[in-house]
């Protein structure tokens, strides 16, 4: 596979993975906050959906979000070795991570 194509799943599957834990999060701290507030009680939901399972949701797809953003940045490093050089010079050779 190449390099390009690999960058390319990975940054897709964070926007895919950031998006959910971005509207979970959302969800969880303005419309089901914890102890006290809007949607609290014994049947705490939203969109039939229970706060737990907002969280286990969130948990997961947050988890999934970080693994691929390290990854990504792992495919980044040698960008990061070059980026002083890349800044100071202003050459675009220097950039290339290929």
């Amino acid at each position: 596979m190449k390099r390009i194509t690999l960058n390319a799943i990975v940054d897709i599957g964070c926007l895919i993975t950031f998006i959910p834990s971005l509207v979970t999060g959302l969800v969880l701290y303005l419309v089901l906050p914890e102890g006290g507030g809007r949607g609290t009680g014994i049947a705490a939901s939203y969109l039939g959906i229970a706060r737990t399972q907002w969280i286990t949701m969130h948990n997961f797809t947050s988890l999934a979000f970080a693994a691929l953003l390290i990854l990504h940045l792992l495919l980044h490093v040698k960008f990061f070795r070059n980026i002083r050089s890349c800044l100071s010079t202003g050459d675009k050779k220097a950039c290339d991570t290929e």
